[in-house]
């Protein structure tokens, strides 16, 4: 079973906003205050098993930002069910075969789409299928199973000083077993699995092991207990950092030689300690907030993910929220973070808030994923990279511009061009790699607009064999074909082209024929053409050959002069 999408209607300042999933890993961006984070708890709102996670904070869902305080919330799944969960959903009905009801639903198909809402009042929280081709009860019986079988969702907060010195236990928990609603209570419910998880001797009540431990007056007889505990723990949790040490030297920024201790330091209050045996063989007890920040990140995210109650199946189709997972990391840490949530999302789906270029990477996600949030007029939007229509200040935006940096410092020697912006740079490129119009020894290097050339140029002049500085034929092109003239001399005008000069004004995207725009438009799944020409560079490295190749003479005649004075390079 996988969610395809989520909607979420009337939760907090969201109206209604839809969130498709057709990547592995869908980043989330926005200035502050955007909505990111409402987006995230809403989604993790839909999860009844997390309802008293952080006492319930994130099922507060009137918007504080309106008059209407009677409004309702629902958040719904588009569920994909293949053809064996459709079957054992068949079975556990227990239908008559000679009914409608079954007969329907007989005749569905493998990845079928089921829609389950989870509604919101007052006090009033429940989860609705309806199909109105089936009967009231069948459609009930069919929440409940979807309910029941629906795709782990594990949220993660900013990984900001999150792990508690202490995880104390009321006295009542002795005799009762219960939990409060404290602050405190998923690292209380974490214990509780890790006592519920480890093969204890000593220990007869596999239900509530936590308990029956807290009650035993023998030292050495809990002191085994806690050496079988530790034992699990190091299995799940240090096995796994050795592992991502292997690979990550800056996200794995601490000894190898590691032992996770978890202590009882009075009655019924426990700690999680490391014990580190790298320096000269001695063994030192820490705390894990005195261990490096990518520990303490690894720490929180993997007994989350590997002793959380609700989460008992293997890992795969799940849900992972992450909100600013990389808020307190370097960046070489980031870029290797972005790495290893890349592998956990080859069976899972990741959805993360950030304002880091290095969670960005476009070598490592797809542009296409990414997903900008927005708040106007106290009112939250999620827009497509692809789609987005934003206002003129671009700050939402700026994480991207930055990952999409290029390091191009060491490639003024030889043949150069210079391009007023990055979307020149994309289709240079791909022309290049993929047709013979382009000397393959010609360097492309992007500048951030028309304007902003004049470093790039100084670099030029005398470091590279020969260059030539692209420009739009449009007002800001031909001002900064002025300005390059002040500043370098005349000489320069040899260096500057402008696109079709004999056009009254004529940019890039006026290379390709209407034709080829649609074409292009449609194969990106985007409203910018701008921004297709990135996809194109990034998401779709198969389709470029075809594309170019198949380039109206239209497009082709708009070029072939560039080409000329390109090749004479």
């Amino acid at each position: 079973m996988r969610i395809k999408k989520f909607r979420i209607e009337n939760y907090r300042a969201i109206e209604k906003v839809d969130l498709n999933l057709n990547f592995s890993i869908n980043p989330i961006i926005g200035v502050n205050e955007s909505g990111k984070t409402s987006v995230l708890k809403a989604i993790l709102a839909f999860d009844k098993t997390r309802d008293k996670y952080n006492k319930g904070e994130h099922l507060e869902f009137i918007n504080k930002y309106s008059n209407n305080q009677n409004q309702d919330c629902s958040i719904t799944a588009f569920l994909e069910l293949d053809k064996n969960e459709i079957s054992n959903l068949i079975k556990k009905l227990k239908l008559k075969t000679d009914s409608n009801d079954f007969k329907i639903l007989s005749e569905l198909k493998s990845k079928t789409e089921f829609v389950l809402s989870r509604h919101f009042k007052a006090n009033y929280r429940t989860y609705i299928y309806a199909n109105s081709d089936l009967s009231e009860y069948t459609n009930e019986k069919i929440a409940k199973y979807l309910e029941s079988n629906l795709p782990f969702i594990l949220y993660f907060d900013d990984f900001t000083d999150r792990i508690p010195d202490e995880i104390p236990f009321s006295t009542d928990y002795k005799n009762t077993g219960k939990l409060g609603r404290s602050k405190i209570r998923e690292w209380q419910e974490i214990i509780e699995e890790i006592f519920k998880r480890a093969d204890t001797e000593g220990i007869d009540d596999i239900d509530t092991p936590l308990q029956t431990y807290l009650n035993i007056k023998e030292s050495d007889i809990k002191t085994n207990i806690k050496a079988d505990i530790e034992d699990e723990l190091n299995k799940h949790i240090i096995k796994e950092w050795k592992r991502i040490k292997k690979s990550s030297k800056a996200l794995a920024d601490d000894s190898a030689n590691l032992d996770l201790l978890i202590e009882e330091e009075e009655d019924g209050k426990f700690a999680f300690k490391v014990r580190d045996k790298s320096k000269l063989g001695k063994r030192r007890i820490f705390n894990i907030a005195n261990r490096s920040k990518g520990f303490q990140w690894f720490f929180n995210y993997m007994i989350k993910l590997k002793f959380n109650p609700n989460y008992k199946k293997n890992l795969e189709d799940s849900i992972f929220l992450l909100d600013e997972p990389g808020s307190y990391l370097h960046s070489a840490a980031q870029k290797e973070l972005l790495n290893e949530l890349k592998r956990v999302s080859k069976d899972n789906t990741i959805i993360y808030c950030t304002h880091s270029q290095y969670l960005l990477n476009p070598n490592v996600i797809q542009l296409g994923s990414i997903k900008i949030a927005e708040k106007s007029k106290s009112k939250v939007t999620l827009q497509d990279y692809g789609n987005y229509k934003g206002k003129k200040d671009k700050s939402a935006l700026s994480p991207i511009y930055q990952a999409l940096e290029l390091n191009f410092a060491h490639d003024f020697l030889g043949k150069i061009v210079i391009t007023e912006g990055i979307t020149d740079y994309y289709l240079f490129k791909i022309i290049q790699n993929n047709s013979d119009k382009i000397n393959k020894e010609i360097k492309f290097i992007p500048s951030s607009g028309a304007s902003q050339c004049s470093t790039l140029i100084s670099l030029a002049i005398p470091y590279s064999d020969d260059f030539i500085i692209f420009l739009d034929n449009d007002k800001a092109g031909k001002d900064a074909y002025k300005k390059y003239a002040k500043e370098f001399g005349e000489k320069i005008e040899t260096k500057l082209y402008l696109y079709k000069e004999e056009e009254k004004k004529f940019t890039l995207e006026d290379f390709l024929s209407k034709k080829d725009q649609k074409r292009l438009l449609k194969l990106t799944n985007t409203s910018d053409l701008k921004r297709a020409f990135g996809f194109l560079f990034y998401d779709y490295s198969k389709e470029q050959k075809q594309f170019i190749s198949s380039l109206e003479n239209e497009t082709v005649d708009n070029l072939d002069n560039l080409f000329e004075r390109l090749n004479k390079l």
